[in-house]
C-alpha cells in the first residue's frame, strides 16, 4: 500500500526505525510508481521515490524551457521534494534516473551513503572516448533522439516514441502495448526529450566518479543495448570501488521485468554499506571491491 505525503512523493506506509531512508529515482517515461516492489522489499525502511520533473505529479518548471534541461536542475529539483525528510540515504537510479543519482551523489556527496546506479544513460560519455565504436552507439542514440524530436514537431508524438520503446524494451514493444500504455507513452515525448537534452548537456569526463568514496553497485542486463552496457563499463572503470552486477537474462528495464534479482542487490549493497561504515572509524574512506554475477 501506498500513501502520498508530497504531491510528488511516493512513500511506504511502514514503520521507521534507525535504519537510513532510500530515495530511488525512476527511468524516462516512468513515475515514482515504478519502485512499488523496491518499497515492499525494503519494508521497515523508509522508501521515497519521488516523480522526476515533467512525470507524474511533477509539474513541468515553468521558468525553465525544454532546450535548457538539465541533470543539475532536476538533482536539484529531487532534492527540494525531498527536503529536510532525508538529510542523509542511500540512493538508487534507474536509467534516467540514474542520471541524476549520479549528479546528485558528485555535487552532494555528504548526503549518500550509497549509490546503486542501474544503466544510467550518461550519453556524453561516448565522444569524450572518440573511439569508432563509442561513436557508432553515440550516433544510434542520437538517431533515436532525433527522430522522437521530429515526431513531437510534426505533431506525432506516438511515432517518436514507438521508436524509443522498441529501443530500449526490444524491437515490437511498442505493438505489444495496449491503447492506454501508448496514449500514456506519447504524453511523456516532451518530457523524455527533455531527458534527451539534459544528458547530452553534460561535458564532464567519467573520470569524475573516481572521486566518490562512497560505496558503488551498478547493475546492468546482459540483454540490454549495447549503448547501456557500454555506459555502464565506463562508470565501472572509472570507480575506485565498485561492486558490479550484471543480469545474465534481464535487459534494461530490470526493475520492472527482473524485480526480485534487483531489489536483493539493492537490499544487500544498503546492508553491507550501513554494517560495513559502522566500523569504519569515521572520516576513514569506504573500501569495498567485489563482483557479483
Amino acid at each position: 500500500m501506498l500513501t502520498m505525503k508530497h504531491p510528488s512523493v511516493y512513500e511506504a506506509t511502514v514503520p521507521v526505525g534507525p535504519a537510513r531512508p532510500v530515495v530511488a529515482l525512476h527511468s524516462s517515461a516512468s513515475t515514482g510508481g515504478q519502485w512499488k516492489s523496491l518499497t515492499t522489499a525494503l519494508a521497515g525502511r523508509e522508501v521515497l521515490a519521488p516523480d522526476l520533473p515533467g512525470y507524474g505529479r511533477a509539474s513541468f518548471r515553468n521558468s525553465t524551457r525544454d532546450d535548457a534541461a538539465s541533470l543539475a536542475g532536476d538533482a536539484a529539483a529531487v532534492l527540494r521534494t525531498l527536503g529536510d525528510r532525508a538529510r542523509a540515504f542511500h540512493l538508487v537510479g534507474h536509467s534516467y534516473g540514474g542520471a541524476v543519482a549520479l549528479k546528485i551523489a558528485l555535487s552532494h556527496p555528504q548526503r549518500v551513503l550509497s549509490l546503486t546506479l542501474i544503466e544510467p544513460v550518461l550519453f556524453h560519455l561516448l565522444p569524450l572516448a572518440g573511439g569508432d565504436e563509442d561513436m557508432r552507439l553515440y550516433r544510434g542514440i542520437l538517431g533515436i533522439r532525433d527522430r522522437l524530436r521530429g515526431a513531437v514537431a510534426a505533431g506525432w508524438p506516438a511515432h517518436g516514441m514507438a521508436a524509443f520503446v522498441d529501443f530500449w524494451n526490444g524491437e515490437g514493444a511498442w505493438d505489444k502495448a495496449d491503447a492506454e500504455q501508448r496514449q500514456r507513452l506519447a504524453a511523456q515525448a516532451r518530457a523524455v526529450l527533455r531527458n534527451f537534452t539534459a544528458c547530452f548537456g553534460e561535458s564532464w569526463p567519467a573520470e569524475e566518479v573516481a572521486g566518490l568514496t562512497l560505496p558503488l553497485l551498478t547493475i546492468s542486463g546482459e540483454a540490454s543495448p549495447a549503448v547501456a552496457r557500454r555506459l555502464t563499463d565506463k562508470l565501472v572503470d572509472a570507480a575506485r570501488d565498485v561492486t558490479v552486477a550484471r543480469l545474465f537474462d534481464a535487459g534494461h528495464m530490470s526493475p520492472l521485468t527482473h524485480p526480485a534479482a534487483v531489489n536483493a542487490l539493492i537490499m544487500r549493497h544498503v546492508r553491507l554499506t550501513e554494517e560495513e561504515t559502522s566500523s569504519v572509524p569515521q572520516g576513514a574512506p569506504f573500501r569495498r571491491s567485489s563482483v557479483a554475477a
